[in-house]
């Protein structure tokens, strides 16, 4: 049965990118306060709903709610990986990969996902599992 199945891994001890599963929002003190699941979606909008828009990953009541645009960046899977692009967002995007460093994503350009990796979303941190 599907149990059975071995998960493949990359060389880097990481199942590929393609099992992500959840996005979690972080606290302060790196506790998951809520989560949002990937599996079986292609496309998800992170911002804050303004009652006029839909959002997937609402962050109207997370702490740095206030630098959050309401339509402040995508996530897309594409080719069994996961992407994330900024929406021309005025407080930006960032991804901290495993080793700690920060990339500030230009708007329309996608960034490739991976497992532990930290999404900042204006002050707002989201981990990526």
């Amino acid at each position: 049965g599907p149990e059975l199945q071995i998960r493949s891994m990359d060389g880097m001890g990481h199942p590929p990118a393609s099992h992500l599963t959840e996005i979690v929002l972080l606290s302060e003190e790196d506790q998951p306060l809520s989560s949002w699941t990937l599996y079986g979606k292609t496309g998800m909008v992170i911002g804050r709903d303004s009652g006029k828009n839909q959002v997937n990953i609402n962050l109207t009541n997370s702490t740095y709610a206030s630098t959050v645009d309401v339509e402040h960046a995508v996530l897309n899977y594409s080719a069994d990986n996961w992407y994330v692009e900024d929406l021309n967002s005025k407080n930006g995007v960032s991804v901290q990969k495993s080793d700690k460093r920060k990339y500030k994503l230009a708007a329309g350009h996608p960034c490739l996902l991976s497992c532990g990796d930290i999404l900042y979303i204006g002050l707002v941190r989201l981990m990526i599992r």
